[in-house]
């Protein structure tokens, strides 16, 4: 299957300084956190962004990171567990999510 261009944002209104991707895809580190994909800061937009290949058709899932650890993994405004952010990789996607807090 051939692979999309896919962006996505996340506005981090937690304390973070770095801020990672980790999903469901080898680009996106198959899970270990380890292998974590860095966002960069953009100035312009106010949200860490990344564009990765990714195989198109194909539903994605990742988490958000404050490191390459799971122990900085986000959480919900009161520190509860979130479900995985889901999409199906479409040419031209930009997914956008927020994040409010992360594990201590």
């Amino acid at each position: 299957m051939a692979n999309t261009k896919v962006e996505i944002r996340v506005a981090v209104k937690a304390d973070a300084k770095d801020v990672y991707l980790v999903g469901s895809t080898t680009s996106l580190g198959a899970w270990d956190a380890k292998k974590a994909v860095k966002l960069e800061y953009c100035e312009k937009c106010g949200k860490f962004t990344t564009s990765k290949m990714l195989p198109a058709g194909e539903t994605v899932e990742f988490k958000v990171l404050a490191g390459k650890t799971w122990d900085a993994v986000e959480k919900g405004d009161t520190g509860y567990e979130l479900e995985n952010h889901s999409f199906i990789a479409a040419k031209g996607l930009v997914v956008e999510v927020e994040v409010v807090n992360f594990a201590k």
